[in-house]
């Protein structure tokens, strides 16, 4: 997303300067300082030595806690902050000496779109070739060249609000936070018919506060770990405890296509054949997941955690 912000800005006839030193803060980073303004005819008024910052996206809105603990280290001067995330901002930090604005994602793709009508900024369709006809065939699967070995972190796959309705929660107040969990790359050989046998690997999720491991499946990882606090859990399952539920976890049935022939006629059927992981030849190797959740205060009631995989309503460890 920054490399797209630099390139729009740039087309919009704007030039930004390398940043200049400064404390970085998590989750915002400094694309720059304007050396020429953007020419548009609607947008932001923006003067030569601006810093245009962009903060990454995230799940959690960016609110005035975040705002203000980025002004204890900005610069003097002005200051455009563009938000990938969407804007919860009960009140304004300011602080002496600091001129900012600030923008989600909503205003600035309007002003992209404004851009676009008045012909300040050219959106060109590129031309579509028609698809080539491939033929798929099967490859034995091998494990990722690019292997990944620290910490990831997340993106929800519930919506807070829908879920606070649901359980008729609207009047707490949520917290964003993380719960520390494992992803397991397991690698090993699965057994099919007649001795045949194919390399394969998994990643499964162990999530130690819903007591679940099953494969992570679609969800998406955040490009970088918010700095929100971490909850852990009263204890993690041992390795040994893991590995007897890979049977099940990594065994798949494949189809095949059966031709008979009958006299001067042939029939087909379909054939559905189990192939199982030889344990013997299963590796694990586990790394950080960290979750996505929301603390709530609850009158009367305490403190409990929103799942935000899963929308689940689970106690404080």
């Amino acid at each position: 997303m920054e490399s797209l912000i630099r390139d729009l800005l740039s087309q919009l006839g704007a030039s930004l300067e390398p940043s200049p030193p400064h404390t970085p803060c998590p989750g915002i980073s400094l694309l720059g300082v304007l050396s020429q303004s953007p020419a548009t005819r609607s947008g932001p008024k923006l003067t030569i030595g601006t810093h245009v910052w962009h903060a990454h996206d995230g799940w959690a809105p960016l609110d005035h806690l975040e705002i203000e603990r980025w002004l204890v280290d900005a610069p003097n001067g002005t200051h455009w902050l563009l938000s990938e995330r969407p804007l919860r901002l009960e009140q304004r930090p300011q602080r002496t000496g600091v001129d900012y604005e600030i923008w989600g994602p909503e205003k600035f793709a309007q002003w992209l779109g404004n851009a676009v009508l008045n012909g300040d900024l050219n959106a060109n369709i590129p031309q579509t070739t028609p698809p080539s006809v491939v033929e798929i065939e099967e490859v034995e699967r091998t494990p990722p060249t690019q292997k990944i070995t620290g910490p990831s972190a997340l993106r929800p796959q519930i919506e807070l609000e829908s879920v606070l309705e649901r359980l008729t929660l609207t009047h707490a107040k949520p917290r964003p936070v993380l719960l520390s969990a494992r992803i397991w790359v397991v690698t090993g050989t699965l057994r099919g018919p007649d001795d045949s046998a194919d390399r394969y690997w998994w990643e499964l999720l162990e999530d130690p506060f819903t007591g679940e491991i099953d494969h992570i499946g679609q969800i998406e990882t955040l490009d970088f770990i918010p700095n929100l606090e971490r909850i852990e859990p009263k204890f993690w399952v041992e390795e040994s405890d893991i590995a007897p539920k890979l049977a099940s976890l990594c065994e798949e049935r494949r189809h095949y296509t059966v031709t008979e022939s009958t006299g001067e006629t042939q029939v087909q059927g379909s054939v559905l054949q189990w192939w199982k992981l030889d344990p013997s030849s299963a590796e694990m190797t586990p790394r950080l997941a960290l979750l996505p959740a929301w603390q709530l205060q609850i009158p009367e009631r305490g403190t409990a955690l929103v799942h935000g995989l899963t929308g689940q309503l689970i106690p404080m460890p």
